[in-house]
């Protein structure tokens, strides 16, 4: 067990031990954020023995249900919120699980039940996966660990590349228990498994955005109070904290409200670092000075640097995220958490979450005309158009039949194979399908997910379960642990999405105006620059320049003479047609290419057996400047 837990000793480089429980063997790697003395070492068994946990991520009502469960009799010897959450199992049993506000994945031994009892938290943040075996079902954090333990030898699933190929990013694989190695499934977002020691398993979906209860939504200063209570708990930590920073209303909003309930004696005061990347290709050093000057965070730069240097980060990224992940803006998250590690910062806010969450995302503009063409509001739909096309977007006539084609696809469903025919032809035009073998190709017409048309608020809750932010959220985790470092997603506090999730459609989006509601209830509480911004940035990059750049001769002789051409995943014709489209910015072929480059990677760990890439990012300067180079 012990050399299992060290392939993940970035995760918990604090503390590690295992434990065994009758027919259950724990290992642990603690990152000590809450109580760090040794009282709080996993695996922690409870005081009469009945009990055994191990438990990765943060519990942020813990002093709440601390409190409550000393009224009811019990004591505690630590300070921490794993002894928590093993006394709430203690007295709530499974039940438990609904009590908790907070991003976790735990594993408790109930001897008395003779059972295992495994969960996840309502969205995902942070990661369970799940193989079983001829020895049993193995539980962990990453599925180098599964590898790690050598139990079964763990194909790729070539499906599941294939589509990926074919679509250039993640997004679009669609998301369930599925992952890039046969025989090994993820648990999903929301659910508890419990597994007897006689081989009999019960799951329960104890959390899901579709079965919330109707409630009106009074207004935003509701909002704004969720919103504080999230930054409040979220900032319960006995290390030092972080923000990362970019010009955009998310993490602006978390920056001046924390900076904000520190002055009001809501949270703990303290000088805030804060983590930024500027590019001169993207430009928002305005709304970054603004919030600086309104808070007096301490900014940390990462800078574009060369995309030599970048181009090196690859494989270290890939070996940490284990599957592929959705766009060269991870190697962002990436240099800056190591910047975050670098400055002695163990815990950093983000602003994941808020784009499913709030409406952030351009794309949802679509799903909003479908919702007001359902409900007839033909003059909001009309008007809605019109302003989309002033902004620079389709012709108001073309979003109105584009409303009317959802609205028809909507209503067809399966009706005469329509959802088939639909669903291939969109298969045929994902950007790679033409660069995939044959067997590929058909792997992806097989497979390739139904994407219904949906009305704006169910287009949010599916983002949130099964569209994009899961993608990020795994890029979050891994990229935040490769260093050692524990990112925390306000936005994604339970009580906040449910409330968010009651939002109307005109406080999501509205005039061309995404977000309403964060933009109503921060008006006055952030910069002007940043309320009154629309144009959406998050942490982009030049990468189309650097794949037609400094990254092209390598790329060109990675991928030509490659695995993926070898194993006749890819045309080699095709591909080498790509890469000179690209060179000469004849066609923007980012997403396909970048794609490639890192299952050509993955299949380069995995033959050398995923063994972690020699070279290591250099640790950040001394000074407040960190260039990738």
């Amino acid at each position: 067990m012990r050399r299992v837990t060290d392939t993940i000793a970035h995760r918990g480089p604090d503390d590690a031990a295992t434990s065994q429980e009758g027919p259950v063997l724990l290992g642990f790697r603690r990152l000590a954020i809450l109580d760090r003395s040794s009282a709080s070492h996993q695996p922690m068994r409870s005081g009469d023995g009945r009990l055994a946990i191990v438990f990765n991520g943060e519990i942020y009502n813990y002093i709440e249900l601390r409190d409550e469960l000393t009224r009811l009799g019990h004591r505690f010897r630590t300070s921490g919120d794993t002894e928590v959450l093993l006394t709430a199992y203690r007295q709530w049993g499974e039940r438990a699980v609904d009590r908790l506000r907070g991003m976790f994945a735990y594993c408790i031994v109930d001897h008395d039940q003779r059972c295992v009892v495994v969960a996840r938290d309502r969205m995902g943040i942070k990661p369970l996966y799940l193989a079983r075996t001829a020895e049993g079902v193995l539980f962990a954090s990453e599925l180098k660990a599964i590898r790690r333990a050598g139990l079964a030898t763990h194909a790729p699933n070539v499906s599941r590349f294939a589509r990926f190929l074919a679509a250039g990013r993640t997004e679009e694989l669609g998301e369930g228990r599925e992952t890039f190695l046969d025989g090994v499934e993820q648990l999903p977002a929301g659910e508890q498994w419990v597994l007897d020691f006689d081989g009999r398993e019960q799951r329960r979906r104890y959390w899901h955005p579709d079965a919330l209860p109707e409630r009106p939504f009074s207004g935003v200063d509701e909002l704004r109070a969720a919103f504080d209570d999230a930054i409040r708990v979220h900032l319960r930590a006995d290390v030092p904290v972080g923000v990362m920073l970019s010009g955009g209303m998310d993490s602006v909003s978390i920056a001046c409200r924390w900076t904000a309930l520190a002055h009001n004696g809501h949270a703990e005061p303290g000088r805030v670092q804060a983590f930024c990347y500027v590019s001169k290709e993207y430009d928002e050093q305005t709304q970054l000075d603004d919030t600086l000057s309104r808070t007096g965070i301490t900014p940390n730069w990462l800078h574009d640097g060369d995309a030599q240097a970048l181009a090196t980060l690859v494989p270290h990224a890939v070996w940490h995220h284990d599957e592929p992940f959705h766009s060269p803006t991870v190697l962002v998250g990436y240099g800056l958490y190591a910047l975050a590690a670098s400055r002695g910062i163990k815990v950093v806010l983000s602003g994941q979450g808020a784009d499913e969450v709030l409406g952030g995302y351009p794309s949802f503009t679509d799903n909003l005309l479908l919702s007001l063409l359902m409900r007839g509001r033909l003059g909001a739909l009309r008007n809605q158009a019109n302003i989309l096309e002033s902004l620079g977007a389709r012709s108001a006539n073309a979003q109105l039949l584009r409303a009317a084609a959802m609205l028809r696809a909507r209503l067809l469903g399966s009706a005469g194979g329509y959802a088939e025919r639909v669903r291939t032809a969109r298969a045929r035009r994902e950007p790679g399908f033409a660069l995939l073998g044959d067997a590929l190709q058909a792997a992806v017409l097989r497979d390739a997910p139904v994407r219904p048309e949906l009305p704006l608020g169910q287009a949010l809750r599916h983002a949130i379960t099964g569209g994009t932010l899961p993608h990020y959220l795994r890029a979050e985790d891994r990229n935040s642990m490769a260093h050692s470092v524990e990112a925390r997603v306000p936005f994604l506090d339970h009580p906040f999405v449910e409330l968010a999730l009651r939002l109307p459609d005109d406080l999501r989006l509205w005039d061309g105006w995404n977000k309403r509601a964060l933009r109503d209830a921060m008006r006055g509480l952030v910069p002007d620059s940043v309320v009154n911004r629309r144009q959406k940035f998050g942490f982009p990059v030049s990468a189309r320049g650097w794949l037609a750049g400094d990254w092209f001769p390598r790329l060109q002789a990675m991928l030509l003479d490659g695995e993926l051409v070898a194993r006749g995943w890819v045309r080699r014709d095709v591909l080498a047609r790509y890469l000179e489209q690209h060179r000469r910015l004849e066609a923007d072929h980012t997403s396909v290419l970048f794609a490639a480059k890192q299952v050509e990677t993955w299949l380069a760990l995995d033959r050398d057996g995923w063994k972690r890439p020699d070279a290591i990012i250099e640790p950040a300067r001394a000074d407040s400047r960190y260039v990738m180079a």
